[in-house]
């Protein structure tokens, strides 16, 4: 049985507890993979109405809000309070058909979920964080239902070393994952990039940079959730051609093949 070995991540096990207000859900750390997930979603002119959609590591549910009344809805997360708050967040705004459960580490290839088919995987900043992400891909795609897609999302360009990531993905990485794993490259696409400056910040997990970078989380999350992905996707790029600036997120939707 394949098993997953990643970087230390007892920082994620219970960071989203308590935080389900709207104004949490802003946050730029949260956003900002919603507004590019988004993005490519209509890029691929994907409907992702009554679909099943598995959020392979849902965070605090943010990606799920955004997604149709009509979708069902699977996710897996460590901390199980996490797991209980975020379904009731779903179905207090109105989605009937919701299934999320915890998911152990030392044992995840067992998940029950890896055993069902899903219309829509995401997997949002995960795939660093693990020592060997073919073998993980190569799991998720037998998870996909004829016609399905798999969208991921990874950093890019990081100025200061994460001590949570195992790789630094580029373009060439993640060709070279997808190829890998059996998978076709549908849609890759860099952005991000009003992100840039404020990188360095984002290493801290305590002390005053950490406090520092949760205020201009909710700063630029609050700006760019009333822009929306459109906008946001538009005012990126214009930032990199009138600034040395670069793109900090990439995503990909993979098909199999």
């Amino acid at each position: 049985m394949f098993s997953v070995a990643m970087s230390d991540q007892t920082v994620f096990e219970e960071c989203y507890r308590g935080r389900q207000s709207p104004l949490h859900h802003m946050a730029y750390m949260r956003m900002s993979k919603v507004l590019l997930a988004l993005e490519v979603v209509r890029i691929a002119n994907i409907d992702l109405g009554q679909k099943r959609i598995f959020d392979y590591g849902f965070g605090a549910g943010t990606f799920f809000r955004y997604c149709p009344l009509s979708a069902q809805l699977f996710g897996v997360e460590m901390d199980a309070q996490n797991v209980r708050d975020v379904a009731l967040m779903l179905q207090t705004k109105g989605y009937r058909e919701v299934d999320l459960r915890q998911i152990k580490i030392e044992n995840w290839s067992a998940h029950p979920f890896l055993r069902q088919q899903y219309d829509f995987i995401l997997c949002s900043h995960v795939l660093e964080h693990l020592v060997d992400p073919v073998g993980f891909l190569k799991i998720l795609r037998h998870c996909l239902a004829p016609g399905g897609h798999f969208l991921g999302l990874v950093p890019l360009n990081e100025r200061e070393d994460n001590p949570h990531h195992v790789h630094k993905p580029d373009k060439a990485m993640i060709a070279s994952w997808a190829e890998n794993s059996g998978y076709h490259v549908q849609v890759y696409c860099e952005a991000d990039e009003i992100f840039y400056p404020f990188q360095p910040l984002y290493i801290y997990d305590e002390g005053f940079m950490h406090k520092l970078a949760q205020a201009v989380s909710l700063g630029l999350g609050v700006f760019s959730t009333v822009m929306g992905p459109n906008l946001w996707w538009r005012f990126n790029r214009l930032l990199r051609h009138v600034f040395p600036i670069k793109p900090t997120q990439a995503a990909f939707l993979l098909t199999a093949e």
